[in-house]
C-alpha cells in the first residue's frame, strides 16, 4: 500500500469530457489531500470555471473535441485571455505520439502524463509541479517553458 503525498491548500481545474475519467481524477486527488476540485467536461465551461475559481493547477485532457485542448492550453498561457498565464498545465494523453507532445510542450504544458493513470504516477507528477518550478519566458503576448535540462547519464 502506498501512502499519498499531501498537497492540502491548492485546487485543481481538471478538464476531461470523460465524466467517469473525471471522477476517477477527483477520487485520487482527493487521496492527495486536493479537495478543490473544479470540473468541466468542455472549453466554455473550462474557460468560465478558469477565471472564476483561479485553480492552483490546471489538468487538461489532450483528446478534447474539436482540438479545444490546444485551443484551451493556449489561451491559458496568452496574456490577452488569461489572468494567470502561469497556472501550471498538467496536460494527460490517451496515446501520446511525438507530434502531440511536442505540441503540448510548445504550448506550455509543465507535465504530460500517460492515461489510463495510476495514483501514484498522478503523485509523482503533481509533486514535480509543485515541488521543482518551471522557469518562463514571455514572448509575443504568450508565456512559454523553458525546457528543462536533460542530463546525460539518463540515457
Amino acid at each position: 500500500m502506498h501512502i499519498a503525498p499531501s498537497f492540502p491548500n491548492l485546487s485543481v481545474l481538471l478538464i476531461d469530457p470523460s465524466p467517469h475519467y473525471r471522477r476517477i481524477i477527483r477520487t485520487m486527488l482527493y487521496q492527495a489531500q486536493l479537495q478543490r476540485v473544479f470540473e468541466a467536461a468542455d472549453l466554455a465551461t473550462a474557460a468560465t470555471t478558469f477565471i472564476q475559481k483561479q485553480p492552483n493547477i490546471v489538468m487538461l485532457d489532450w483528446d478534447l473535441p474539436d482540438g479545444d485542448s490546444l485551443k484551451c492550453l493556449a489561451s491559458i498561457r496568452s496574456f490577452k485571455t488569461s489572468p494567470f498565464a502561469k497556472a501550471p498545465v498538467l496536460v494527460m494523453m490517451e496515446k501520446p505520439d511525438r507530434r502531440s507532445v511536442v505540441q503540448a510542450a510548445k504550448l506550455g504544458a509543465h507535465e504530460i502524463i500517460v492515461k489510463p493513470i495510476s495514483p501514484n504516477n498522478l503523485w509523482l507528477h503533481l509533486s514535480g509541479i509543485i515541488n521543482v518550478p518551471r522557469k518562463y519566458k514571455e514572448a509575443s503576448g504568450a508565456i512559454t517553458l523553458v525546457p528543462r535540462a536533460i542530463s546525460n547519464s539518463l540515457f
